[in-house]
């Protein structure tokens, strides 16, 4: 029996994130393991008077480039490609992977170079109507070591969702955190503070990324100084990356280790100058996500969370670092974490100031 939650999955991302419109050019890229929902959104482009491009992306396929790719083929961009990105007006990328290990034998260098290779596309990308979402399919419920029926519900449940209703309460705490000048984040092995005047916080009510549920901003680069413990494991390339500790000095990484993957994490590190940045402080909002999937398009809204990424800012939120990666870490704040605006506790072990 067809999965109905498939078709208002699709609707969401059509009508509501991209709000898309008679005459839009919409890429999708995915592969055939989102079919459903693939059908399902060629359904809502057509009615809406759009059209539809399936761009094909399979983890194999870049697994065999990247192994067999020379470091100058690596390093270029075809013209091509980003210029099929300006031509849309909407672009979706569909999380749907057969096997999230399919990358971990590809050399850390290469992975490095690639993605330094296509941030340009990745601009080109963020400055459209775009969106991030995710199909369910059994290597990603494989790796959050979940049944494919019990997935499903998980991602449902983060992703179907009152987005209005939910965006007014991230909206409320965007606007405490817009008066703030300074935050700090303490928890365990944590104590870390930075700078936000002058910066803007965001948020996202599923619009961008589908499930959304997160405030965020750019730290002023120079100001984050302290120590973080990211407690929670997430799959980068293929490589999990467990209990990833940072430490800051006038706003560049001066140590870093990994319990896992610290080889990769020192890579990505030594990317560019700007990796060794923050780029972004979130506050995970969205309470429909209960427990680590080990995929950061999840655990990073997850309610009772805040993760920071190393490498590129938000041009939107006034961010001025530049870099080729943007690499997201999440941690736990349930337990034992407090967040201050200036002086303010705004949350603390398990709840919002409002909330008490």
């Amino acid at each position: 029996m067809p999965d109905t939650r498939v078709a208002e999955h699709a609707r969401l991302v059509v009508n509501y994130s991209l709000e898309v419109k008679k005459g839009d050019f919409v890429i999708v890229s995915a592969s055939e393991l989102a079919l459903p929902l693939l059908q399902a959104m060629a359904a809502e482009v057509a009615k809406a008077g759009a059209y539809m491009q399936v761009w094909y992306r399979h983890e194999s396929i870049n697994r065999a480039y990247m192994m067999n790719a020379t470091e100058e083929t690596l390093s270029f961009l075809p013209p091509s490609l980003e210029k099929g990105y300006r031509n849309a007006d909407c672009i979706v990328h569909i999380i749907c992977s057969a096997n999230e290990a399919e990358l971990s034998d590809v050399p850390s260098h290469k992975l490095r170079d690639h993605q330094k290779a296509t941030e340009p596309l990745s601009k080109v990308f963020f400055s459209k109507r775009w969106n991030i979402t995710l199909h369910p399919t059994y290597g990603l419920a494989q790796e959050a070591r979940r049944s494919l029926e019990a997935y499903s519900d998980f991602v449902y449940s983060a992703t179907l969702r009152d987005w209005p209703l939910l965006g007014e309460e991230m909206a409320f705490l965007a606007r405490r955190l817009k008066a703030a000048k300074r935050v700090r984040i303490v928890g365990s092995e944590t104590d870390i503070s930075f700078s936000v005047e002058g910066r803007t916080p965001e948020v996202d009510d599923g619009k961008k990324n589908l499930p959304g549920g997160e405030v965020f901003t750019s730290p002023v680069e120079e100001t984050v100084n302290g120590h973080v413990y990211f407690d929670l494991p997430f799959n980068l390339s293929g490589r999990e990356l467990h209990g990833v500790r940072l430490k800051y000095v006038n706003g560049e990484i001066e140590e870093s280790s990994a319990e896992s993957g610290e080889e990769l994490l020192k890579e990505l590190i030594r990317t560019d100058e700007g990796a060794r940045r923050m780029g972004e402080l979130g506050i995970g909002m969205n309470r429909g996500i209960t427990e680590c999937s080990k995929n950061v398009l999840f655990d990073e809204k997850m309610g009772d969370t805040i993760h920071m990424a190393v490498g590129r800012s938000f041009e939107e939120c006034g961010g001025k670092n530049k870099s080729g990666i943007h690499i997201d870490m999440v941690k736990n704040m349930k337990d034992e974490g407090t967040i201050y605006f200036d002086e303010d506790v705004v949350y603390r072990n398990g709840k919002f100031a409002w909330e008490v």
